[in-house]
């Protein structure tokens, strides 16, 4: 497997899990049902991530594409009503997330789709098939460079959110600010 397959298998994945940790930090930020459903969406985004990046291959691709269209749409929603606009739901994270979303439901689509392919040939081996990553054979700079790629774009939401926003700046731990504006 090629750096550039072991990239295109993982990045689905990977999104997930930057759409997980921004979901979660927006949910942090938010109130009510859009703070819930965000919760919930970011802690099955990460839980999805992780468990498809260890089975090698994208794990009920059919339930992640239906939920990531059910997400994208609630999104459209959140962002047409005019709640998105709000300081409780910052519009760029929530892009970000989403764009994160649509390639892990683009993916499972492919996935779907190339598996119903097998069915109608009549292949026995209809299920999806795994990636080396199981086997520990995937190459090490395909998956950096999508850690890399999903972290550019996860980043900035991430500061962007009011969990960000509220984070202690790196190297300010324990320290006191004076009058003067010194850190002792």
């Amino acid at each position: 497997m090629t750096a550039l397959s072991a990239l295109a298998r993982t990045w689905p994945m990977l999104c997930a899990l930057g759409a997980g940790l921004v979901l979660l930090a927006l949910a942090a930020g938010a109130g009510g049902i859009p703070g819930g459903v965000m919760a919930a969406a970011g802690a099955a985004g990460l839980g999805w991530g992780v468990l498809s990046l260890r089975a090698g291959r994208a794990l009920v691709p059919g339930l992640a594409l239906g939920t990531g269209a059910a997400l994208l749409v609630g999104t459209g929603a959140l962002v047409g009503s005019g709640l998105a606009a709000a300081d409780e739901v910052p519009v760029g994270p929530l892009l970000a997330a989403s764009v994160f979303i649509v390639v892990v439901a683009g993916h499972c689509a492919v996935v779907l789709r190339r598996r119903a392919r097998r069915v109608r040939e009549g292949r026995a081996d209809a299920a999806t098939p795994r990636t080396a990553a199981v086997d520990g054979r995937l190459p090490l700079v395909g998956l950096v460079a999508g850690a890399l790629l999903v972290a550019g774009l996860a980043t900035p939401a991430l500061a962007a959110t009011e969990a960000g926003r509220l984070a202690v700046p790196h190297g300010e731990h324990g320290s006191v600010v004076t009058d003067e504006g010194h850190h002792h």
